[in-house]
């Protein structure tokens, strides 16, 4: 087929596919780089030379699973060993054998998690499993060093109270942690609130007001709440369909006219 354009439809062609590249180059800060350069190059959208229309790439959604279960999971499983401890049940004799589960699975993966949700936009749990995640690491290194260095490093003194004012900062991070968990599910509001109960059991141990039975129970507790939210994500996104309920606190009559008054809704 013959085309019917005239030289000047043609010419008029030309200048709005210039007009429209030289606005791309502007918004994508190429303007002044030179016509072969490489990042002009690479910033279009065929990827190895110059297109003459501007392609913006197509967005890459990547389906990530539900990391959440695994940081639950590690949180879980170095809680309890530590809080099975404290409340007795295992020798205190065995307080170094969680240096394994604290710096990998209570530690690492936790971390991992944390950063995999933050890629999933979701601060709160990013937040959560990236501090916790470092918590049990900084908890393993405390632990190593005690026992490579004794007091060489910290007196026994000093190591308990450097431990106990740690324990303090995490007392008060997780305190706004948990009141933020009443915009989430009933789960994860528990797990956060017996967190906080029993931190502030054990910062009183390690200031030596009461002993670190009730904390371990607390503790034991908490790990047990994080281990069901774990499986009910795990078990829930393998169906594919609700198996365990875990419904909203929002949801609640109790909590749901203190929700809309935060949000500055007529009840």
């Amino acid at each position: 087929m013959v085309s019917t354009m005239t030289e000047e439809q043609q010419a008029g062609q030309s200048t709005v596919r210039a007009r429209n590249n030289d606005s791309v180059d502007e918004e994508l800060g190429l303007k002044d780089l030179p016509p072969n350069s490489f990042v002009r190059r690479y910033s279009y959208g065929n990827m190895g030379g110059m297109s003459q229309e501007y392609h913006p790439p197509a967005k890459q959604v990547m389906n990530l699973g539900h990391p959440e279960a695994l940081g639950l999971a590690g949180f879980a499983s170095t809680d309890f060993m530590l809080s099975c401890i404290n409340a007795n049940l295992l020798p205190s004799t065995m307080t170094n054998s969680i240096i394994a589960l604290g710096f990998f699975y209570g530690g690492s993966a936790q971390l991992i998690a944390g950063i995999l949700t933050f890629i999933k936009q979701n601060t709160f749990g990013g937040v959560a499993f990236s501090s916790y995640g470092a918590f049990w690491l900084t908890f393993g290194v405390l632990i190593t060093l005690e026992a490579e260095y004794g007091t060489n490093l910290l007196s026994k003194t000093d190591f308990g109270l450097a431990l106990g004012f740690i324990l303090v900062c995490y007392t008060i991070f997780n305190t706004y942690m948990f009141i933020a968990s009443t915009a989430h599910n009933i789960q994860l509001y528990i797990i956060f609130l017996t967190l906080e109960m029993q931190l502030v059991l054990v910062d009183m141990h390690f200031f030596g007001a009461i002993s670190s039975v009730p904390g371990g129970i607390l503790g034991m507790l908490c790990s047990i709440s994080a281990w069901v939210l774990s499986a009910t994500i795990v078990i829930n996104d393998s169906f594919g369909t609700t198996v365990i309920p875990n419904p909203e606190l929002k949801d609640l009559p109790i909590f749901r006219d203190w929700v809309k008054m935060i949000k500055g809704e007529k009840k």
